[in-house]
């Protein structure tokens, strides 16, 4: 048995997302990785700390998600992995859209 603890599957999700600092405004621009009912991979150029807490969005099919999250991990070599913490109805469903349509293999 192997050391990753994840809850659930993560998904190939390559599109944009833009995280910010909830506390300091400041915002990063980069590609999600891959995705997942819980969090997300995040590869940039600039990284925030772990455990920093963000605003993460992200585009895809003419709908936007919206979470706060908080950096899991934040690693020059794998990006930050962001776990979400709470998100807005709306999103949660556009979320468990996506995710359903990962799983068929549609996305």
């Amino acid at each position: 048995m192997g050391d990753d603890l994840r809850l659930a599957l993560r998904y190939p999700f390559v599109r944009d997302v833009e995280v910010t600092d909830v506390e300091s405004g400041v915002q990063i621009s980069g590609q999600a990785g891959d995705l997942s009912l819980f969090g997300c991979g995040v590869r940039s150029r600039n990284l925030f700390p772990q455990g920093t807490r963000v605003n993460v969005r992200i585009s895809h099919a003419r709908q936007n998600f919206e979470a706060i999250g908080r950096i899991a991990y934040s690693r020059e070599d794998l990006g930050m992995g962001i776990a979400f913490v709470s998100e807005e109805p709306e999103s949660d469903r556009i979320l468990a859209w996506w995710i359903s349509d990962l799983a068929r293999g549609l996305n």
